[in-house]
């Protein structure tokens, strides 16, 4: 009984730290929110869009009319005097002069000019939100190829600490047959070679891992020291692959098309805000206030009222709208040239994601089938090993092969997982999880 409480304690205590473990460990979905909610770009680039958010607002106040005070004393001297026989002096002003007034002027219509200001700085919104957008779906694929990199490169570093193992294992063998004449030197020494070979080879892995796991750091915003604990596999799902059906899904939902048609938008805006630029301006002025110096009694603060309309119209302007319109009009066919470059990129990555999948797969097919092969090479040199047919390195060449052959597998697991996350990319599927 005692015996029976103490297995379950332990596989309590296991199962415990399997569960914290677990917890503690980040899945490609976690990392990708982490990365897109937490970048310093992202942040950056939001902000953005709140500036152009508040460019709009601007642009906006010009429906609205503005009002000012103004509080203006002046002291004159000298005081300009006129005598009338029999009346006395008169002052033509005060010397202590006040005037305070509230004034309040309204664009009644300026031809559109305000609509189009407007118009020009939401379209930069929108643009500025894809961007957004964008940076979000680049920076979630930059985290999945970290994050599957680093994942295979610790099974290659498992890998290769296995077979150098193994070779000393081997290593040892070798060295008690060449002490009893049954091996040579010969076998010893190119045993310690291919150790040394596969010590280097392990240090690069061990090298390229850390550079990995710095760049994965960094894009979570983590520390130079914080532990990159990761769980996940390699999901060889296969896919139905339609070229021209993901082609059209690319055109209608890739973020870069749809702001580089945001731009031809604002291109536009901004040529017709060009074309109205020399068009007549009608304002209203109002005003009201209190001040002195008025007849008869010019030292008392009396309230005078000022309404006036203002029309403002450009006869010449030395051709400057003329030109304005130019430069719009040349903004305009730009804009729509980076739209149809911009369509030919994305065609192009469509079709590049898709042969890249397609090659993982077929490299997957092909590697099962290596490994199998390496497998029974491996229980043959064995057999034939323990009957002294084939040299201890024989046996070794068979060992590295499988090794060589699961690595390879892996790779092409890789490759196809990041490539999946390629296509999804190219036909501006969301990459971030929703939760």
């Amino acid at each position: 009984m005692k015996q029976i409480i103490i297995v379950i304690f332990i596989l309590g205590v296991i199962s415990s730290s399997i569960l914290a473990q677990t917890r503690d460990s980040l899945t490609i979905q976690d990392a990708i929110l982490q990365v897109v909610r937490n970048h310093p770009l992202v942040r950056q680039a939001s902000a953005t869009v709140d500036a152009s958010l508040a460019r709009v607002e601007q642009s906006r106040s010009g429906y609205y009319p503005t009002s000012d005070i103004d509080l203006t004393y002046a002291r004159l001297h000298p005081v300009g005097e006129v005598t009338f026989p029999g009346l006395g002096i008169f002052q033509m002003f005060p010397e202590d002069n006040y005037d305070e007034h509230i004034s309040l002027r309204q664009t009644i219509y300026d031809f559109g000019k305000r609509s189009a200001s407007v118009e020009i700085n939401e379209w930069n919104v929108e643009s500025n939100s894809k961007r957004v957008d964008l940076l979000r779906a680049d920076l979630a694929y930059r985290t999945a190829q970290s994050f599957y990199t680093i994942l295979f490169l610790r099974q290659d570093l498992v890998v290769k600490s296995q077979q150098i193992d193994a070779l000393n294992d081997h290593l040892l063998v070798t060295q008690k047959k060449a002490q009893s004449g049954v091996a040579t030197d010969f076998d010893v020494l190119t045993t310690e070679v291919r150790i040394a070979a596969e010590q280097n080879r392990r240090a690069d892995v061990q090298n390229a891992l850390q550079k990995e796991e710095a760049t994965f750091r960094r894009l979570l915003g983590a520390g130079p020291d914080a532990p990159v604990k990761l769980l996940g596999s390699f999901d060889a799902e296969p896919l139905a692959l339609n070229t021209d059906s993901l082609l059209l899904l690319a055109r209608d939902r890739r973020l870069e098309i749809l702001q580089s048609r945001d731009q031809e938008q604002m291109a536009e805006a901004e040529r017709k805000a060009a074309s109205i630029g020399d068009r007549p301006e009608l304002k209203v002025d109002l005003a009201y206030g209190l001040k002195n110096g008025l007849f008869p009694d010019i030292d008392v603060l009396r309230g005078n009222w000022v309404a006036a309309v203002e029309a403002n119209i450009p006869i010449f302007n030395g051709f400057k709208t003329r030109h304005q319109e130019e430069e719009a009009q040349a903004k305009v066919l730009a804009a729509r040239e980076q739209t149809r470059n911009t369509v030919h990129q994305v065609e192009m990555e469509v079709q590049q994601a898709v042969s890249e999948l397609r090659t993982s797969a077929e490299k997957i097919e092909t590697t099962t089938l290596q490994i199998e092969q390496a497998t029974q090479a491996l229980t043959m040199a064995n057999v034939r090993y323990e009957s002294g047919v084939i040299t201890n390195l024989d046996l070794i060449d068979a060992q590295t092969a499988l090794a060589e052959a699961e690595l390879t597998h892996l790779d092409a697991l890789r490759n196809y997982v990041i490539s999946r996350f390629a296509l999804e990319k190219a036909i501006g599927e969301n990459l971030i999880p929703v939760r």
